[in-house]
Protein backbone atom coordinates (compact mmCIF):
# COMPACT_ATOMS: atom_id res chain seq x y z
CA UNK A 1 0.00 0.00 0.00
CA UNK A 2 1.19 3.16 -0.91
CA UNK A 3 2.59 5.66 2.20
CA UNK A 4 0.46 8.30 0.86
CA UNK A 5 -2.51 6.07 2.26
CA UNK A 6 -1.10 6.67 5.71
CA UNK A 7 -0.27 10.54 5.75
CA UNK A 8 -2.63 11.76 3.38
CA UNK A 9 0.41 13.67 1.41
CA UNK A 10 -1.08 15.04 -1.80
CA UNK A 11 1.16 18.10 -2.19
CA UNK A 12 -0.57 20.85 -3.71
CA UNK A 13 -0.30 22.46 -6.95
CA UNK A 14 1.32 25.70 -6.76
CA UNK A 15 -1.23 27.44 -9.56
CA UNK A 16 -3.88 26.35 -6.71
CA UNK A 17 -2.17 27.78 -4.14
CA UNK A 18 -1.21 31.18 -6.04
CA UNK A 19 -5.44 31.14 -6.73
CA UNK A 20 -6.31 30.74 -3.01
CA UNK A 21 -3.71 33.62 -1.85
CA UNK A 22 -4.90 35.75 -4.45
CA UNK A 23 -8.61 35.33 -3.75
CA UNK A 24 -7.78 35.37 0.45
CA UNK A 25 -5.64 38.58 -0.49
CA UNK A 26 -8.99 40.91 -1.55
CA UNK A 27 -10.63 39.56 0.99
CA UNK A 28 -7.68 40.59 4.13
CA UNK A 29 -5.88 43.61 2.51
CA UNK A 30 -5.05 45.69 5.19
CA UNK A 31 -5.13 43.74 8.43
CA UNK A 32 -2.67 42.94 10.45
CA UNK A 33 -2.28 39.16 10.05
CA UNK A 34 -2.05 36.04 12.36
CA UNK A 35 -1.79 33.03 10.02
CA UNK A 36 -2.46 29.28 10.67
CA UNK A 37 -1.33 26.44 8.07
CA UNK A 38 -2.34 23.75 9.72
CA UNK A 39 -0.67 21.05 7.08
CA UNK A 40 2.10 22.99 5.82
CA UNK A 41 3.39 19.56 3.46
CA UNK A 42 6.08 20.84 1.35
CA UNK A 43 4.91 24.34 2.03
CA UNK A 44 3.09 25.49 -1.30
CA UNK A 45 0.64 27.77 0.64
CA UNK A 46 3.91 29.21 2.24
CA UNK A 47 5.80 30.25 -0.89
CA UNK A 48 2.51 31.22 -2.07
CA UNK A 49 1.99 33.83 0.99
CA UNK A 50 5.64 35.03 0.66
CA UNK A 51 4.89 36.10 -3.17
CA UNK A 52 1.75 38.30 -2.32
CA UNK A 53 2.62 41.69 -1.53
CA UNK A 54 -0.07 42.14 0.03
CA UNK A 55 -0.08 39.80 2.45
CA UNK A 56 3.57 39.14 2.99
CA UNK A 57 3.76 42.68 4.61
CA UNK A 58 1.07 42.54 7.16
CA UNK A 59 1.71 39.01 8.65
CA UNK A 60 2.36 39.46 12.47
CA UNK A 61 2.44 35.46 13.40
CA UNK A 62 2.73 32.77 10.12
CA UNK A 63 2.67 28.97 12.13
CA UNK A 64 3.12 26.05 9.72
CA UNK A 65 2.72 22.82 11.10
CA UNK A 66 3.99 19.97 9.61
CA UNK A 67 4.46 16.11 10.55
CA UNK A 68 7.26 15.54 8.83
CA UNK A 69 10.53 16.39 9.77
CA UNK A 70 12.23 16.48 6.29
CA UNK A 71 9.64 19.02 5.00
CA UNK A 72 9.65 20.99 7.79
CA UNK A 73 13.30 22.01 7.78
CA UNK A 74 12.83 22.30 3.97
CA UNK A 75 10.08 25.21 4.49
CA UNK A 76 12.30 26.43 7.43
CA UNK A 77 15.20 26.95 5.04
CA UNK A 78 13.41 27.64 1.66
CA UNK A 79 11.14 31.03 3.51
CA UNK A 80 12.83 34.07 4.63
CA UNK A 81 9.70 35.65 6.02
CA UNK A 82 10.66 36.98 9.56
CA UNK A 83 7.45 36.32 11.19
CA UNK A 84 7.53 32.32 10.10
CA UNK A 85 7.63 29.61 12.88
CA UNK A 86 8.20 26.00 11.63
CA UNK A 87 6.08 23.81 14.10
CA UNK A 88 7.38 19.60 13.47
CA UNK A 89 4.26 17.89 14.78
CA UNK A 90 0.98 16.16 14.52
CA UNK A 91 -1.43 18.86 14.51
CA UNK A 92 -4.09 17.03 16.05
CA UNK A 93 -1.46 17.29 19.04
CA UNK A 94 -0.49 20.80 18.51
CA UNK A 95 -3.75 22.17 17.98
CA UNK A 96 -4.46 22.29 22.17
CA UNK A 97 -1.91 24.50 22.63
CA UNK A 98 -3.25 26.88 20.28
CA UNK A 99 -5.52 28.88 23.02
CA UNK A 100 -4.62 31.94 23.01
CA UNK A 101 -4.89 32.57 19.20
CA UNK A 102 -7.27 33.74 16.86
CA UNK A 103 -6.04 33.62 13.17
CA UNK A 104 -7.26 35.81 10.85
CA UNK A 105 -6.43 33.30 8.39
CA UNK A 106 -6.27 29.31 8.22
CA UNK A 107 -5.06 28.36 5.13
CA UNK A 108 -4.10 24.96 3.52
CA UNK A 109 -4.89 21.28 2.65
CA UNK A 110 -5.62 19.08 5.06
CA UNK A 111 -4.53 15.72 4.61
CA UNK A 112 -7.14 12.73 3.10
CA UNK A 113 -6.55 9.67 5.30
CA UNK A 114 -9.51 7.51 6.08
CA UNK A 115 -10.65 6.38 9.81
CA UNK A 116 -9.14 2.89 9.38
CA UNK A 117 -5.37 4.04 8.62
CA UNK A 118 -5.62 6.66 11.53
CA UNK A 119 -4.09 5.61 14.94
CA UNK A 120 -5.79 5.36 18.24
CA UNK A 121 -4.51 8.19 19.32
CA UNK A 122 -5.44 10.36 16.03
CA UNK A 123 -9.06 8.89 16.60
CA UNK A 124 -9.27 9.74 19.87
CA UNK A 125 -8.21 13.71 19.24
CA UNK A 126 -10.27 13.80 16.13
CA UNK A 127 -13.27 12.64 18.17
CA UNK A 128 -12.47 15.30 21.09
CA UNK A 129 -12.13 18.36 18.48
CA UNK A 130 -15.45 17.36 16.73
CA UNK A 131 -16.99 17.29 20.27
CA UNK A 132 -16.44 20.88 20.59
CA UNK A 133 -19.51 21.41 18.22
CA UNK A 134 -22.38 19.34 20.17
CA UNK A 135 -24.33 19.49 16.82
CA UNK A 136 -21.36 17.32 15.53
CA UNK A 137 -22.07 13.54 16.00
CA UNK A 138 -19.06 11.52 17.07
CA UNK A 139 -19.91 9.23 13.47
CA UNK A 140 -18.95 12.40 11.69
CA UNK A 141 -15.01 11.44 12.35
CA UNK A 142 -14.68 9.20 8.71
CA UNK A 143 -11.63 11.13 7.35
CA UNK A 144 -8.90 13.53 9.23
CA UNK A 145 -9.64 16.32 7.16
CA UNK A 146 -12.99 16.53 8.66
CA UNK A 147 -11.14 17.16 12.00
CA UNK A 148 -8.70 19.45 10.41
CA UNK A 149 -11.63 21.71 8.81
CA UNK A 150 -13.70 21.86 12.37
CA UNK A 151 -10.84 23.00 14.57
CA UNK A 152 -9.63 25.41 12.22
CA UNK A 153 -12.78 26.80 12.05
CA UNK A 154 -12.62 26.97 16.02
CA UNK A 155 -9.64 28.77 15.71
CA UNK A 156 -10.85 31.70 13.88
CA UNK A 157 -10.90 35.18 14.70
CA UNK A 158 -14.37 36.51 14.88
CA UNK A 159 -13.71 38.47 11.30
CA UNK A 160 -11.04 35.18 10.01
CA UNK A 161 -11.37 33.74 7.00
CA UNK A 162 -10.85 29.98 6.27
CA UNK A 163 -9.10 28.82 3.12
CA UNK A 164 -9.23 25.06 2.21
CA UNK A 165 -8.42 22.37 -0.13
CA UNK A 166 -10.46 19.57 0.54
CA UNK A 167 -11.87 16.52 -0.80
CA UNK A 168 -15.56 16.90 -2.61
CA UNK A 169 -17.01 14.18 -0.52
CA UNK A 170 -17.75 17.36 1.89
CA UNK A 171 -20.54 18.06 -1.00
CA UNK A 172 -21.69 14.55 -1.35
CA UNK A 173 -21.93 11.90 1.32
CA UNK A 174 -24.30 11.98 3.92
CA UNK A 175 -21.56 12.31 7.15
CA UNK A 176 -20.60 15.42 5.91
CA UNK A 177 -24.06 16.88 5.84
CA UNK A 178 -23.35 18.46 9.53
CA UNK A 179 -20.65 19.71 8.61
CA UNK A 180 -22.13 21.91 5.36
CA UNK A 181 -24.87 23.05 8.05
CA UNK A 182 -21.52 24.13 10.88
CA UNK A 183 -20.03 25.75 7.63
CA UNK A 184 -23.39 27.88 6.83
CA UNK A 185 -23.91 28.63 10.71
CA UNK A 186 -20.49 29.78 11.69
CA UNK A 187 -19.59 32.31 8.31
CA UNK A 188 -21.59 34.51 6.57
CA UNK A 189 -19.95 33.93 3.28
CA UNK A 190 -19.10 30.81 1.90
CA UNK A 191 -17.39 30.14 -1.38
CA UNK A 192 -16.74 26.76 -2.94
CA UNK A 193 -15.11 26.03 -6.50
CA UNK A 194 -15.52 22.67 -8.19
CA UNK A 195 -13.48 21.70 -11.09
CA UNK A 196 -14.27 19.74 -14.58
CA UNK A 197 -10.76 18.29 -14.11
CA UNK A 198 -8.80 16.53 -11.48
CA UNK A 199 -6.43 18.62 -9.24
CA UNK A 200 -4.60 15.41 -7.88
CA UNK A 201 -4.26 13.00 -10.45
CA UNK A 202 -1.90 10.54 -8.26
CA UNK A 203 -4.83 10.67 -5.78
CA UNK A 204 -6.78 7.92 -7.73
CA UNK A 205 -10.52 9.23 -8.26
CA UNK A 206 -10.58 11.61 -5.02
CA UNK A 207 -12.55 15.05 -6.42
CA UNK A 208 -11.48 17.81 -4.62
CA UNK A 209 -12.79 21.87 -3.87
CA UNK A 210 -11.76 24.90 -2.60
CA UNK A 211 -13.51 25.92 0.39
CA UNK A 212 -13.39 29.86 1.13
CA UNK A 213 -14.94 31.02 4.05
CA UNK A 214 -15.56 34.64 5.86
CA UNK A 215 -16.81 34.81 9.22
CA UNK A 216 -17.93 38.23 8.76
CA UNK A 217 -18.97 40.12 5.15
CA UNK A 218 -20.67 42.66 3.75
CA UNK A 219 -21.73 40.33 0.48
CA UNK A 220 -22.86 36.95 2.29
CA UNK A 221 -24.23 34.16 1.14
CA UNK A 222 -23.50 30.51 -0.19
CA UNK A 223 -21.45 30.79 -3.56
CA UNK A 224 -20.12 28.59 -6.09
CA UNK A 225 -17.97 28.20 -8.92
CA UNK A 226 -17.61 25.48 -11.68
CA UNK A 227 -14.22 26.10 -13.09
CA UNK A 228 -14.31 24.02 -16.26
CA UNK A 229 -11.03 24.61 -17.37
CA UNK A 230 -7.64 25.23 -15.07
CA UNK A 231 -6.64 28.08 -17.42
CA UNK A 232 -9.11 30.44 -15.57
CA UNK A 233 -7.57 30.29 -12.76
CA UNK A 234 -5.09 32.42 -14.39
CA UNK A 235 -7.40 35.17 -14.23
CA UNK A 236 -8.08 37.81 -11.57
CA UNK A 237 -10.07 35.27 -8.82
CA UNK A 238 -12.47 37.99 -8.83
CA UNK A 239 -13.81 37.01 -12.61
CA UNK A 240 -14.48 33.58 -12.23
CA UNK A 241 -18.33 33.83 -11.64
CA UNK A 242 -19.47 32.83 -8.28
CA UNK A 243 -23.61 31.43 -8.64
CA UNK A 244 -25.17 32.33 -5.40
CA UNK A 245 -27.54 29.39 -3.88
CA UNK A 246 -29.90 30.87 -1.30
CA UNK A 247 -30.61 27.25 -0.09
CA UNK A 248 -30.65 24.15 -1.32
CA UNK A 249 -33.02 22.56 0.20
CA UNK A 250 -33.29 18.94 0.13
CA UNK A 251 -30.90 18.95 -2.81
CA UNK A 252 -26.63 17.97 -1.96
CA UNK A 253 -24.51 20.45 -2.08
CA UNK A 254 -23.45 18.76 -5.60
CA UNK A 255 -26.31 20.27 -7.47
CA UNK A 256 -25.07 23.29 -8.04
CA UNK A 257 -23.25 22.29 -11.34
CA UNK A 258 -27.22 22.44 -12.42
CA UNK A 259 -28.72 25.71 -13.08
CA UNK A 260 -31.46 27.12 -10.92
CA UNK A 261 -34.13 26.26 -13.56
CA UNK A 262 -32.64 22.48 -13.23
CA UNK A 263 -32.79 21.99 -9.45
CA UNK A 264 -36.53 23.90 -9.52
CA UNK A 265 -37.42 21.38 -11.87
CA UNK A 266 -36.06 18.38 -10.13
CA UNK A 267 -37.59 19.86 -6.55
CA UNK A 268 -40.61 20.13 -8.00
CA UNK A 269 -41.15 17.12 -9.58
CA UNK A 270 -39.86 14.95 -6.72
CA UNK A 271 -42.25 16.94 -4.05
CA UNK A 272 -45.29 15.22 -5.27
CA UNK A 273 -44.07 11.67 -5.93
CA UNK A 274 -43.36 8.59 -3.68
CA UNK A 275 -40.21 7.30 -2.49
CA UNK A 276 -38.48 4.62 -3.33
CA UNK A 277 -39.33 3.89 0.41
CA UNK A 278 -43.18 4.40 0.16
CA UNK A 279 -43.47 1.60 -2.22
CA UNK A 280 -41.47 -0.91 -1.80
CA UNK A 281 -38.78 -2.29 1.59
CA UNK A 282 -35.66 -3.10 1.39
CA UNK A 283 -32.67 -4.41 3.57
CA UNK A 284 -28.82 -5.24 3.13
CA UNK A 285 -27.96 -8.84 1.32
CA UNK A 286 -25.73 -11.30 3.44
CA UNK A 287 -23.00 -10.16 5.10
CA UNK A 288 -20.31 -13.35 5.25
CA UNK A 289 -17.37 -11.42 6.37
CA UNK A 290 -15.19 -13.91 4.03
CA UNK A 291 -16.71 -14.22 0.71
CA UNK A 292 -13.66 -16.02 -0.76
CA UNK A 293 -14.15 -18.66 2.05
CA UNK A 294 -17.56 -18.88 2.15
CA UNK A 295 -18.56 -18.67 -1.04
CA UNK A 296 -17.57 -21.45 -3.63
CA UNK A 297 -17.80 -22.73 -7.47
CA UNK A 298 -19.98 -25.94 -8.79
CA UNK A 299 -16.77 -27.66 -8.88
CA UNK A 300 -15.37 -26.69 -5.29
CA UNK A 301 -18.71 -27.90 -4.03
CA UNK A 302 -18.64 -31.30 -5.64
CA UNK A 303 -15.43 -31.93 -4.84
CA UNK A 304 -16.04 -31.29 -0.86
CA UNK A 305 -19.07 -32.94 -1.02
CA UNK A 306 -21.06 -29.61 0.61
CA UNK A 307 -24.18 -29.75 -1.90
CA UNK A 308 -26.44 -30.26 0.92
CA UNK A 309 -25.37 -27.19 2.68
CA UNK A 310 -24.91 -24.93 -0.31
CA UNK A 311 -27.61 -22.17 -1.68
CA UNK A 312 -27.30 -20.04 -4.75
CA UNK A 313 -26.09 -16.30 -4.52
CA UNK A 314 -25.18 -13.19 -6.38
CA UNK A 315 -21.83 -12.35 -4.98
CA UNK A 316 -21.40 -9.08 -6.72
CA UNK A 317 -23.03 -7.03 -9.35
CA UNK A 318 -20.34 -8.01 -12.32
CA UNK A 319 -21.20 -11.25 -12.61
CA UNK A 320 -25.13 -10.08 -13.31
CA UNK A 321 -25.66 -8.95 -17.02
CA UNK A 322 -27.18 -6.16 -18.52
CA UNK A 323 -30.67 -7.35 -18.18
CA UNK A 324 -33.23 -6.20 -16.08
CA UNK A 325 -34.07 -9.97 -15.22
CA UNK A 326 -32.03 -12.32 -13.71
CA UNK A 327 -33.30 -16.18 -14.40
CA UNK A 328 -32.55 -19.24 -13.49
CA UNK A 329 -30.89 -19.67 -17.11
CA UNK A 330 -28.53 -17.10 -16.02
CA UNK A 331 -27.69 -18.67 -12.95
CA UNK A 332 -27.10 -21.76 -14.35
CA UNK A 333 -24.94 -20.23 -17.11
CA UNK A 334 -22.79 -18.88 -13.67
CA UNK A 335 -22.50 -22.35 -12.43
CA UNK A 336 -21.71 -24.23 -15.76
CA UNK A 337 -18.22 -21.66 -16.05
CA UNK A 338 -17.81 -21.88 -12.31
CA UNK A 339 -18.30 -18.56 -11.07
CA UNK A 340 -18.31 -18.46 -7.23
CA UNK A 341 -21.83 -18.76 -6.86
CA UNK A 342 -22.84 -21.53 -3.94
CA UNK A 343 -23.04 -20.16 -0.13
CA UNK A 344 -22.01 -22.18 2.74
CA UNK A 345 -24.96 -22.32 4.95
CA UNK A 346 -23.58 -24.28 8.11
CA UNK A 347 -26.29 -23.11 10.27
CA UNK A 348 -28.41 -26.61 10.50
CA UNK A 349 -27.60 -29.10 13.14
CA UNK A 350 -24.91 -31.88 12.70
CA UNK A 351 -22.36 -29.97 10.92
CA UNK A 352 -19.65 -30.95 13.58
CA UNK A 353 -20.09 -34.61 12.91
CA UNK A 354 -19.42 -33.92 8.87
CA UNK A 355 -15.76 -35.05 8.26
CA UNK A 356 -15.27 -33.31 5.08
CA UNK A 357 -16.73 -30.75 6.30
CA UNK A 358 -14.47 -30.13 9.89
CA UNK A 359 -11.89 -30.18 7.29
CA UNK A 360 -12.65 -27.25 5.54
CA UNK A 361 -13.51 -25.32 8.78
CA UNK A 362 -9.73 -26.21 9.99
CA UNK A 363 -8.07 -24.52 6.55
CA UNK A 364 -10.58 -21.77 7.46
CA UNK A 365 -8.86 -21.46 10.69
CA UNK A 366 -5.68 -22.08 9.88
CA UNK A 367 -6.21 -18.81 7.75
CA UNK A 368 -7.17 -17.32 10.81
CA UNK A 369 -10.67 -16.43 9.18
CA UNK A 370 -12.11 -17.27 12.58
CA UNK A 371 -10.49 -14.26 14.53
CA UNK A 372 -11.89 -11.90 11.65
CA UNK A 373 -13.93 -9.05 13.78
CA UNK A 374 -17.47 -10.04 11.95
CA UNK A 375 -16.33 -13.59 13.18
CA UNK A 376 -15.57 -13.29 16.70
CA UNK A 377 -19.20 -11.63 17.28
CA UNK A 378 -20.79 -15.38 16.34
CA UNK A 379 -21.89 -17.85 18.67
CA UNK A 380 -20.03 -19.98 15.73
CA UNK A 381 -17.81 -18.53 13.88
CA UNK A 382 -19.15 -20.57 10.91
CA UNK A 383 -22.40 -19.50 11.07
CA UNK A 384 -23.46 -16.74 8.66
CA UNK A 385 -26.38 -14.88 10.06
CA UNK A 386 -29.38 -13.38 8.75
CA UNK A 387 -29.18 -16.08 5.34
CA UNK A 388 -33.38 -15.76 5.33
CA UNK A 389 -35.20 -16.09 1.78
CA UNK A 390 -34.42 -14.67 -1.52
CA UNK A 391 -35.91 -11.23 -2.02
CA UNK A 392 -37.92 -10.83 -5.41
CA UNK A 393 -35.51 -7.82 -6.27
CA UNK A 394 -32.07 -6.47 -6.19
CA UNK A 395 -30.83 -2.90 -6.15
CA UNK A 396 -26.96 -2.98 -6.40
CA UNK A 397 -25.55 0.10 -4.53
CA UNK A 398 -22.37 0.17 -6.32
CA UNK A 399 -22.52 0.52 -10.55
CA UNK A 400 -20.88 2.09 -13.56
CA UNK A 401 -22.83 3.15 -16.21
CA UNK A 402 -26.18 3.18 -14.78
CA UNK A 403 -28.10 1.80 -11.31
CA UNK A 404 -28.69 -1.90 -11.58
CA UNK A 405 -32.75 -3.16 -10.47
CA UNK A 406 -33.11 -6.37 -11.42
CA UNK A 407 -36.05 -8.77 -10.82
CA UNK A 408 -34.67 -12.41 -9.41
CA UNK A 409 -36.68 -14.45 -11.00
CA UNK A 410 -33.51 -17.22 -10.22
CA UNK A 411 -34.54 -16.87 -6.55
CA UNK A 412 -30.85 -16.45 -5.67
CA UNK A 413 -29.54 -14.76 -2.57
CA UNK A 414 -27.21 -12.05 -2.72
CA UNK A 415 -24.35 -10.53 -0.76
CA UNK A 416 -23.97 -7.43 1.31
CA UNK A 417 -22.98 -6.04 -2.81
CA UNK A 418 -27.03 -5.43 -2.70
CA UNK A 419 -30.21 -4.47 -1.02
CA UNK A 420 -32.87 -6.78 -0.92
CA UNK A 421 -36.42 -5.51 -2.28
CA UNK A 422 -39.53 -6.63 -1.63
CA UNK A 423 -42.59 -4.83 -2.47
CA UNK A 424 -45.25 -3.11 -0.14
CA UNK A 425 -48.76 -4.01 -0.12
CA UNK A 426 -50.73 -1.92 -3.33
CA UNK A 427 -47.51 -2.59 -5.68
CA UNK A 428 -45.78 -4.95 -7.56
CA UNK A 429 -42.33 -5.93 -8.28
CA UNK A 430 -42.68 -5.56 -11.97
CA UNK A 431 -43.92 -2.20 -11.94
CA UNK A 432 -41.16 -0.84 -9.01
CA UNK A 433 -38.22 -1.54 -11.24
CA UNK A 434 -39.93 -0.53 -14.56
CA UNK A 435 -41.08 2.80 -12.94
CA UNK A 436 -37.70 3.23 -11.75
CA UNK A 437 -35.80 3.40 -15.20
CA UNK A 438 -36.55 6.87 -16.15
CA UNK A 439 -34.48 10.62 -16.50
CA UNK A 440 -35.41 11.69 -12.92
CA UNK A 441 -35.03 8.91 -10.99
CA UNK A 442 -31.72 8.50 -12.43
CA UNK A 443 -30.43 11.86 -11.98
CA UNK A 444 -31.58 12.04 -8.23
CA UNK A 445 -29.49 8.77 -8.07
CA UNK A 446 -26.43 11.09 -9.01
CA UNK A 447 -27.56 13.73 -6.61
CA UNK A 448 -27.96 11.63 -4.02
CA UNK A 449 -25.14 8.73 -4.32
CA UNK A 450 -22.12 9.91 -3.76
CA UNK A 451 -19.08 8.53 -6.23
CA UNK A 452 -15.39 6.73 -6.60
CA UNK A 453 -12.57 6.53 -8.93
CA UNK A 454 -13.41 5.18 -12.03
CA UNK A 455 -16.66 6.91 -12.08
CA UNK A 456 -18.37 4.17 -9.71
CA UNK A 457 -21.43 5.57 -8.07
CA UNK A 458 -22.72 4.32 -4.96
CA UNK A 459 -25.89 4.93 -3.11
CA UNK A 460 -26.17 3.84 0.99
CA UNK A 461 -29.55 2.12 2.11
CA UNK A 462 -31.03 5.92 2.97
CA UNK A 463 -30.12 7.13 -0.35
CA UNK A 464 -31.18 4.59 -2.15
CA UNK A 465 -34.95 4.37 -0.16
CA UNK A 466 -35.29 8.28 -0.88
CA UNK A 467 -35.43 8.19 -4.47
CA UNK A 468 -38.22 9.91 -6.06
CA UNK A 469 -39.89 7.39 -8.47
CA UNK A 470 -43.18 8.25 -10.70
CA UNK A 471 -44.77 4.88 -10.32
CA UNK A 472 -47.37 3.59 -13.06
CA UNK A 473 -48.77 -0.11 -12.49
CA UNK A 474 -48.24 -2.14 -15.49
CA UNK A 475 -49.10 -5.65 -16.75
CA UNK A 476 -47.16 -8.95 -16.65
CA UNK A 477 -46.59 -8.58 -20.61
CA UNK A 478 -46.01 -4.91 -20.79
CA UNK A 479 -43.03 -5.83 -18.27
CA UNK A 480 -41.69 -8.88 -20.57
CA UNK A 481 -41.84 -6.24 -23.54
CA UNK A 482 -40.09 -3.59 -21.41
CA UNK A 483 -37.29 -6.67 -20.38
CA UNK A 484 -36.89 -7.14 -23.96
CA UNK A 485 -36.30 -3.85 -25.02
CA UNK A 486 -33.46 -3.66 -21.59
CA UNK A 487 -31.76 -6.82 -23.23
CA UNK A 488 -31.32 -4.78 -26.62
CA UNK A 489 -30.39 -1.40 -25.52
CA UNK A 490 -27.27 -0.06 -25.97
CA UNK A 491 -27.25 2.48 -23.88
CA UNK A 492 -29.71 3.56 -20.65
CA UNK A 493 -30.40 6.44 -22.82
CA UNK A 494 -32.20 4.31 -24.76
CA UNK A 495 -34.45 3.23 -22.47
CA UNK A 496 -34.91 6.55 -20.84
CA UNK A 497 -35.60 7.58 -24.25
CA UNK A 498 -38.72 5.36 -25.12
CA UNK A 499 -40.28 4.88 -21.39
CA UNK A 500 -39.68 8.39 -20.06
CA UNK A 501 -42.59 10.01 -21.76
CA UNK A 502 -45.04 6.91 -20.25
CA UNK A 503 -43.37 6.42 -16.73
CA UNK A 504 -43.58 10.35 -16.30
CA UNK A 505 -46.83 11.54 -17.76
CA UNK A 506 -48.64 9.56 -15.66
CA UNK A 507 -47.49 11.53 -12.48
CA UNK A 508 -47.03 14.63 -14.31
CA UNK A 509 -50.18 14.71 -17.16
CA UNK A 510 -49.31 18.81 -17.55
CA UNK A 511 -45.17 17.92 -18.04
CA UNK A 512 -44.20 19.33 -21.51
CA UNK A 513 -41.61 17.41 -24.03
CA UNK A 514 -39.14 19.99 -23.84
CA UNK A 515 -39.36 19.32 -19.41
CA UNK A 516 -38.42 15.39 -19.87
CA UNK A 517 -36.06 16.66 -22.33
CA UNK A 518 -35.02 18.81 -19.48
CA UNK A 519 -34.95 15.84 -17.32
CA UNK A 520 -32.34 13.82 -19.75
CA UNK A 521 -29.78 16.46 -20.18
CA UNK A 522 -29.68 17.15 -16.37
CA UNK A 523 -29.41 13.20 -15.68
CA UNK A 524 -26.68 13.10 -18.89
CA UNK A 525 -24.74 15.78 -17.63
CA UNK A 526 -24.35 14.35 -14.07
CA UNK A 527 -23.37 11.37 -15.12
CA UNK A 528 -20.57 12.96 -17.78
CA UNK A 529 -19.26 14.57 -14.63
CA UNK A 530 -19.02 11.71 -12.33
CA UNK A 531 -17.28 9.57 -14.86
CA UNK A 532 -14.63 11.96 -15.14
CA UNK A 533 -12.74 10.01 -12.36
Amino acid sequence: MSPKKYTGSFYTPPYIADFVVKRVAEKLDGRTLKILEPSAGDGVFIRALSRSDRIRFNVDKLFAVEISAAEAEKISAENDLNKLEVICNDFLEFQSELTDFDFNLVIGNPPYIKRNYLSDRQIELSAKIHASYPELSKNTVKNIWSAFLVRSIRLLADDGVLALVLPAELLQVKYAKELRELLLNQFQRVEVFTFNELLFHECKGQDTLILIAEKKSTAPGLFFCNVENLKDLGKSPSRLKLNHHKALDSLKWTSHTLTSSERRLLEQLAKNLPTINDVCFSRTGIVTAANNFFILNKAEIERLSLVKYAKPIIQKSSIVDASVVFCSKKLNALFETNTPCFLLDLNEKGVEENRILQDYLFEGTSRQIHLRYKMLSRKLWFQVPNIGTPAPALFFKRCHDYPKFIKNEATALATDSAYLVNSRDGFDINSIIHSFYNSLTLAFAELNGRYYGGGVLELTPSEFKGLPIPYVSITNSQFSKFALNFDNKDSIEKICLKYDEFILKHSFPNITYEQIEQLRRIRNKLSIRRHRL
